[in-house]
Protein backbone atom coordinates (compact mmCIF):
# COMPACT_ATOMS: atom_id res chain seq x y z
CA UNK A 1 0.00 0.00 0.00
CA UNK A 2 1.41 3.27 -1.09
CA UNK A 3 1.86 5.97 1.47
CA UNK A 4 -0.08 9.15 0.87
CA UNK A 5 2.14 11.92 -0.38
CA UNK A 6 2.44 14.88 1.94
CA UNK A 7 2.12 18.33 0.47
CA UNK A 8 5.31 20.26 0.57
CA UNK A 9 5.16 23.76 1.97
CA UNK A 10 7.46 26.60 1.12
CA UNK A 11 10.36 26.30 3.53
CA UNK A 12 10.46 28.74 6.40
CA UNK A 13 7.30 30.70 5.51
CA UNK A 14 4.27 30.90 7.78
CA UNK A 15 1.33 33.28 7.50
CA UNK A 16 -0.50 34.67 10.51
CA UNK A 17 -3.35 37.11 10.60
CA UNK A 18 -4.79 39.16 13.40
CA UNK A 19 -5.95 42.59 14.53
CA UNK A 20 -3.52 45.48 14.71
CA UNK A 21 -1.35 45.23 17.79
CA UNK A 22 2.21 45.61 18.91
CA UNK A 23 4.14 42.43 18.27
CA UNK A 24 7.42 41.39 19.80
CA UNK A 25 9.41 40.50 16.69
CA UNK A 26 11.71 38.28 18.72
CA UNK A 27 8.83 35.86 19.45
CA UNK A 28 8.19 35.11 15.76
CA UNK A 29 9.62 32.14 13.94
CA UNK A 30 12.08 32.95 11.15
CA UNK A 31 10.33 33.65 7.87
CA UNK A 32 6.98 34.58 9.46
CA UNK A 33 4.92 37.03 7.40
CA UNK A 34 2.51 39.28 9.30
CA UNK A 35 -0.69 40.40 7.56
CA UNK A 36 -2.12 43.47 9.24
CA UNK A 37 -5.71 42.68 8.31
CA UNK A 38 -8.75 41.01 9.84
CA UNK A 39 -10.18 37.83 8.30
CA UNK A 40 -13.97 38.07 7.85
CA UNK A 41 -15.26 34.49 8.04
CA UNK A 42 -18.69 35.45 6.67
CA UNK A 43 -17.20 37.04 3.58
CA UNK A 44 -14.34 34.58 3.37
CA UNK A 45 -11.70 37.24 2.81
CA UNK A 46 -9.33 39.60 4.55
CA UNK A 47 -10.70 43.07 5.32
CA UNK A 48 -8.74 46.24 5.94
CA UNK A 49 -9.54 47.42 9.48
CA UNK A 50 -9.24 51.03 8.34
CA UNK A 51 -12.45 50.53 6.35
CA UNK A 52 -14.44 49.76 9.51
CA UNK A 53 -16.93 52.41 10.75
CA UNK A 54 -15.56 54.86 13.27
CA UNK A 55 -12.07 55.01 11.84
CA UNK A 56 -10.69 58.35 10.70
CA UNK A 57 -7.62 59.70 8.92
CA UNK A 58 -5.35 62.61 9.75
CA UNK A 59 -4.70 64.47 6.52
CA UNK A 60 -1.30 66.09 6.25
CA UNK A 61 -0.90 69.55 4.83
CA UNK A 62 0.54 69.89 1.37
CA UNK A 63 4.20 70.79 1.15
CA UNK A 64 4.11 74.46 0.18
CA UNK A 65 7.90 74.63 -0.05
CA UNK A 66 8.21 71.95 -2.72
CA UNK A 67 10.49 72.92 -5.61
CA UNK A 68 9.05 74.17 -8.87
CA UNK A 69 8.58 71.65 -11.72
CA UNK A 70 11.68 70.55 -13.62
CA UNK A 71 13.92 71.94 -10.88
CA UNK A 72 13.22 75.55 -11.86
CA UNK A 73 13.27 78.12 -9.02
CA UNK A 74 10.11 79.84 -7.89
CA UNK A 75 9.52 83.47 -8.79
CA UNK A 76 10.81 84.98 -5.52
CA UNK A 77 13.98 82.91 -5.58
CA UNK A 78 14.65 83.76 -9.23
CA UNK A 79 14.11 87.50 -8.85
CA UNK A 80 15.91 88.03 -5.55
CA UNK A 81 18.81 85.80 -6.56
CA UNK A 82 19.28 87.62 -9.88
CA UNK A 83 19.15 91.03 -8.17
CA UNK A 84 21.67 90.04 -5.49
CA UNK A 85 24.09 88.50 -7.99
CA UNK A 86 23.94 91.64 -10.13
CA UNK A 87 24.97 93.75 -7.12
CA UNK A 88 27.63 91.40 -5.69
CA UNK A 89 30.38 90.06 -7.95
CA UNK A 90 31.39 86.38 -7.84
CA UNK A 91 34.64 87.33 -6.06
CA UNK A 92 32.68 89.20 -3.43
CA UNK A 93 30.28 86.30 -2.91
CA UNK A 94 33.19 83.89 -2.54
CA UNK A 95 34.74 86.18 0.06
CA UNK A 96 31.53 86.16 2.09
CA UNK A 97 31.38 82.37 1.88
CA UNK A 98 34.73 82.00 3.65
CA UNK A 99 34.96 81.60 7.40
CA UNK A 100 36.62 84.93 8.18
CA UNK A 101 34.73 87.43 10.31
CA UNK A 102 33.23 90.17 8.15
CA UNK A 103 30.86 93.07 8.64
CA UNK A 104 28.66 93.77 5.61
CA UNK A 105 25.90 96.23 4.80
CA UNK A 106 23.27 95.37 2.18
CA UNK A 107 21.07 98.26 1.04
CA UNK A 108 17.87 97.36 -0.82
CA UNK A 109 15.69 99.56 -3.07
CA UNK A 110 12.45 99.38 -1.03
CA UNK A 111 11.12 97.92 2.19
CA UNK A 112 9.54 95.03 0.25
CA UNK A 113 13.03 93.67 -0.46
CA UNK A 114 14.33 93.53 3.12
CA UNK A 115 13.03 90.12 4.24
CA UNK A 116 13.43 88.36 0.86
CA UNK A 117 17.07 89.48 0.70
CA UNK A 118 17.52 88.34 4.31
CA UNK A 119 16.22 84.86 3.41
CA UNK A 120 18.41 84.73 0.30
CA UNK A 121 21.48 85.77 2.30
CA UNK A 122 20.88 83.06 4.90
CA UNK A 123 20.41 80.38 2.26
CA UNK A 124 23.52 81.49 0.39
CA UNK A 125 25.97 82.11 3.25
CA UNK A 126 24.62 80.13 6.19
CA UNK A 127 23.61 80.81 9.77
CA UNK A 128 27.06 81.85 10.95
CA UNK A 129 26.09 85.44 10.09
CA UNK A 130 24.38 87.60 12.70
CA UNK A 131 21.68 89.48 10.80
CA UNK A 132 20.18 92.89 11.51
CA UNK A 133 17.19 93.56 9.23
CA UNK A 134 15.57 96.96 9.54
CA UNK A 135 12.52 98.18 7.65
CA UNK A 136 12.14 101.26 9.85
CA UNK A 137 12.92 102.54 13.35
CA UNK A 138 12.31 99.91 16.02
CA UNK A 139 9.43 100.08 18.45
CA UNK A 140 11.49 102.15 20.89
CA UNK A 141 12.17 104.68 18.16
CA UNK A 142 15.89 104.33 18.67
CA UNK A 143 16.78 103.70 15.04
CA UNK A 144 20.50 103.11 14.62
CA UNK A 145 21.33 103.56 18.30
CA UNK A 146 20.18 100.03 19.23
CA UNK A 147 21.86 96.71 18.51
CA UNK A 148 25.43 97.99 18.65
CA UNK A 149 26.35 95.82 21.64
CA UNK A 150 25.27 92.65 19.81
CA UNK A 151 27.28 93.68 16.76
CA UNK A 152 30.46 94.40 18.73
CA UNK A 153 30.08 91.18 20.72
CA UNK A 154 29.59 89.04 17.61
CA UNK A 155 32.58 90.55 15.79
CA UNK A 156 34.77 90.20 18.88
CA UNK A 157 33.79 86.50 19.04
CA UNK A 158 34.81 85.97 15.42
CA UNK A 159 31.30 85.88 13.92
CA UNK A 160 30.26 87.71 10.77
CA UNK A 161 27.56 90.39 10.83
CA UNK A 162 25.30 91.70 8.08
CA UNK A 163 22.89 94.61 8.19
CA UNK A 164 20.05 94.66 5.64
CA UNK A 165 17.97 97.78 5.30
CA UNK A 166 16.54 100.33 2.92
CA UNK A 167 18.37 103.10 4.80
CA UNK A 168 21.82 102.86 6.37
CA UNK A 169 20.79 105.21 9.18
CA UNK A 170 18.43 102.53 10.51
CA UNK A 171 21.25 100.06 11.15
CA UNK A 172 23.19 99.82 14.43
CA UNK A 173 25.89 102.48 14.70
CA UNK A 174 28.62 99.93 15.45
CA UNK A 175 27.68 97.95 12.35
CA UNK A 176 27.91 101.00 10.11
CA UNK A 177 31.26 102.02 11.54
CA UNK A 178 32.75 98.52 11.30
CA UNK A 179 31.45 97.66 7.81
CA UNK A 180 34.02 96.02 5.55
CA UNK A 181 31.72 95.91 2.52
CA UNK A 182 28.60 97.67 1.30
CA UNK A 183 26.37 96.04 -1.31
CA UNK A 184 23.79 98.28 -2.97
CA UNK A 185 20.90 96.47 -4.64
CA UNK A 186 19.18 98.90 -6.98
CA UNK A 187 15.74 98.63 -8.60
CA UNK A 188 15.79 95.62 -10.95
CA UNK A 189 17.01 96.49 -14.43
CA UNK A 190 15.93 94.80 -17.64
CA UNK A 191 19.05 92.60 -17.49
CA UNK A 192 18.21 91.41 -13.96
CA UNK A 193 14.60 90.62 -14.81
CA UNK A 194 15.65 88.81 -18.01
CA UNK A 195 17.92 86.60 -15.94
CA UNK A 196 15.08 85.89 -13.50
CA UNK A 197 12.66 85.07 -16.33
CA UNK A 198 15.15 82.64 -17.85
CA UNK A 199 15.58 80.82 -14.54
CA UNK A 200 11.86 80.74 -13.80
CA UNK A 201 10.52 79.81 -17.23
CA UNK A 202 13.42 77.56 -18.19
CA UNK A 203 13.67 79.21 -21.60
CA UNK A 204 15.64 82.05 -23.13
CA UNK A 205 14.15 85.35 -21.94
CA UNK A 206 12.69 87.87 -24.37
CA UNK A 207 14.03 91.37 -24.85
CA UNK A 208 13.08 93.89 -22.17
CA UNK A 209 13.83 97.54 -21.58
CA UNK A 210 14.15 99.46 -18.35
CA UNK A 211 11.12 101.63 -19.22
CA UNK A 212 8.85 98.56 -19.14
CA UNK A 213 9.83 98.00 -15.50
CA UNK A 214 9.28 101.55 -14.30
CA UNK A 215 7.09 101.93 -11.21
CA UNK A 216 7.30 98.20 -10.39
CA UNK A 217 8.23 97.08 -6.88
CA UNK A 218 9.08 93.51 -5.92
CA UNK A 219 5.46 92.45 -5.36
CA UNK A 220 4.45 94.01 -8.69
CA UNK A 221 7.14 92.02 -10.45
CA UNK A 222 6.13 88.76 -8.78
CA UNK A 223 2.56 88.99 -10.06
CA UNK A 224 3.81 88.52 -13.62
CA UNK A 225 5.64 85.27 -12.81
CA UNK A 226 2.88 82.65 -12.88
CA UNK A 227 3.24 78.86 -13.21
CA UNK A 228 3.22 77.73 -16.82
CA UNK A 229 3.86 81.21 -18.23
CA UNK A 230 6.50 81.63 -20.91
CA UNK A 231 8.92 84.55 -21.28
CA UNK A 232 6.69 86.46 -23.73
CA UNK A 233 3.63 86.31 -21.47
CA UNK A 234 5.63 87.38 -18.42
CA UNK A 235 7.07 90.37 -20.32
CA UNK A 236 3.58 91.37 -21.49
CA UNK A 237 2.28 91.34 -17.92
CA UNK A 238 5.22 93.45 -16.74
CA UNK A 239 4.67 96.05 -19.46
CA UNK A 240 0.92 96.20 -18.76
CA UNK A 241 1.42 96.57 -15.01
CA UNK A 242 4.00 99.32 -15.50
CA UNK A 243 1.71 101.23 -17.88
CA UNK A 244 -1.25 101.04 -15.49
CA UNK A 245 0.77 102.14 -12.45
CA UNK A 246 2.38 104.97 -14.42
CA UNK A 247 -1.00 106.20 -15.65
CA UNK A 248 -2.42 106.02 -12.13
CA UNK A 249 0.49 108.02 -10.74
CA UNK A 250 0.12 110.67 -13.48
CA UNK A 251 -3.61 110.95 -12.83
CA UNK A 252 -3.05 111.34 -9.12
CA UNK A 253 -0.43 114.05 -9.73
CA UNK A 254 -2.77 115.89 -12.10
CA UNK A 255 -5.60 115.83 -9.58
CA UNK A 256 -3.26 117.13 -6.89
CA UNK A 257 -2.10 120.03 -9.04
CA UNK A 258 -5.65 121.01 -10.01
CA UNK A 259 -6.98 121.03 -6.47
Amino acid sequence: MKKAKRRRRSPGIAVRWGQKRLVDQRCLAPGTVLIDRIFDRDRGRFEDPDDEPGNFYLETEEDTDSPAPNGQPEAMTALVGAAFEAAASPDLRRKMSHGQALCVIVLVPTVAWVLPISDHFRRSFGDRWLQHTRSGPNWRGLGGSSGSSRVSGALAAGRSVVGISVDVSLLPRALVGAADLTIRIGPPTAAVVKTAIGRFAGRAPVELDDASLAELDLDDLLTAFRPGSGPVRIAQRLAAASAVLRATANLKEANTCSS
